[in-house]
Formats: C-alpha cells, structure tokens, sequence
C-alpha cells in the first residue's frame, strides 16, 4: 500500500526567507544571545537596586531608570548584528546569499527589531514588577494604566535605539566608532545642549524618546508618543544613512 505523497511547505517569499535566515543568525550566535538577553536582565536588575534612589520628582521615571543600562545593550545588539556579519568575508557572503541589497538590508532591520522588540516588552514587564516590589508604590506596579504605557514605550525605545545603532554601524561599519558616536549622542550631548541651548535638548534623541517613560511628561512641545516619533525620525535618518552606505559600496 503506497503511501499519499505529503504536500511540500509553502515557499517563503525571498524578504521571509531573508528575515528567516537573520533571525536564526540572531538565535545561534552567542555574543548576540547573549546582548540580547542583557536587555532586560539589565533593566530589571537596575531597577530593583536603585528604585528608591532616584531625585526624579517622576516615581514612573524613577522607576525606568534601568532603561539608562538596557539602551547600552541594545546599542551592543544593533552593532553586533552589522559589525559581526563584516569580519572577514562576511559582508560578501551576505550579498551572495541575498543579492538585492535593499532585501538583505531591510531583512537585517526586521529581524533586529523584532528580537529588540520582545526583549523591551519583558523589560518593561519586569522593570513594573521590580519596582512595585522595591518600593510599594501602587502608581509604578501593575495596576496602573499609565505603567503599562511605560511598558510599551521602554520595548518601543529599545527597539529603536537598536536599530539607530544598526544604521549607524551599517553607515560606519566600525564596532568601536559606532558605539562612541551613539553613545554620545544618547548620553552626552544632552547634558551639553541642556545647557548651552535650552529648549532645543527636548529634541534629541534619548531625550525626546524618554518622555513615554514619564507619568507626567514636563511642559514642551513634545508629549510621551509625539517625544517617541522624534526618536523614530532620528532612527529613520540613521537607517537611511546606512542604507546609503550600503548602496555605495562595493560589499
């Protein structure tokens, strides 16, 4: 008795294919494992140590305050996945593999994000839960509406700080240079242009971003998700810059 042949599996588009191939890279890769799963393992271990030691009149952005350590992961992360794949040949591999560039390109971003995206979402979770724990505070735990706004803007910052370190890499192709710049530009220049222009901080990157984080953002322009929308405009010019380079170049 002869056996019904079983019907094959659909094909995958070629940009699915592609994305599936950069997610098991992401997965099987241990340095990445590893960054990834920093992400909220930092956040929510900040949290808990320095829940109370913030002078933030803001208990909702106190309570945040490990994201200040998670971004340094997911900056890791988007540089890894750029800088990781260039030593040697890889770069040339790559374009073998897929050779549209614009597909290799925007199956790189989608994996990232999505991986960036479930790591923020477990930090956030955890960041509430650690804080309602360490303080008692009702306006940071899980029964507040305005915390699980705070959730989804910590995985929404995550990822696309993430990715701003994908693009940047991409455009630099240079793990040290790309950490230095982005790390400045989320950590330094803030303090600076806080101080020499005022008003004009509200639009950086981290800064802006940072106010879904708030359960009272400050008077401004900028609200919690028009604050995010600058973060993603300056992600998108980092990602186009990189989508530049890429064009130019010959691997």
């Amino acid at each position: 008795m002869t056996t019904p042949p079983t019907a094959a599996p659909p094909a995958l588009s070629p940009l699915a294919a592609a994305v599936r191939a950069e997610r098991l890279r992401i997965r099987t890769l241990r340095s990445l494992v590893l960054t990834l799963a920093l992400v909220p393992l930092l956040t929510a271990v900040t949290t808990f140590a320095f829940a109370n030691g913030g002078s933030d009149a803001d208990p909702l952005y106190n309570a945040f305050f490990g994201v200040m350590f998670g971004q340094l992961t997911a900056l890791v992360l988007g540089t890894l996945v750029v800088t990781g794949q260039l030593a040697g040949d890889g770069g040339a591999h790559v374009l073998l593999a897929v050779p549209r560039r614009g597909r290799a390109y925007a199956a790189r971003l989608l994996a990232t994000a999505a991986h960036l995206l479930l790591a923020g979402l477990l930090a956030g979770v955890l960041t509430i839960l650690c804080a309602r724990l360490a303080t008692g505070d009702p306006e940071v735990g899980p029964a507040d509406a305005t915390a699980w706004r705070a959730v989804i803007g910590c995985a929404l910052y995550l990822t696309l700080v993430g990715l701003l370190a994908t693009g940047v890499a991409t455009w630099l192709r240079h793990g040290v240079a790309t950490l230095s710049l982005t790390i400045a530009v989320l950590f330094l220049v803030p303090f600076v242009v806080g101080v020499t222009a005022g008003g004009a901080a509200r639009f950086l990157p981290a800064t802006a971003g940072q106010l879904v984080l708030r359960a009272a953002p400050a008077d401004g322009p900028l609200g919690p998700w028009t604050g995010l929308g600058v973060l993603a405009l300056w992600t998108a010019l980092a990602v186009g810059a990189g989508w530049w380079r890429l064009r130019a170049r010959d691997v």
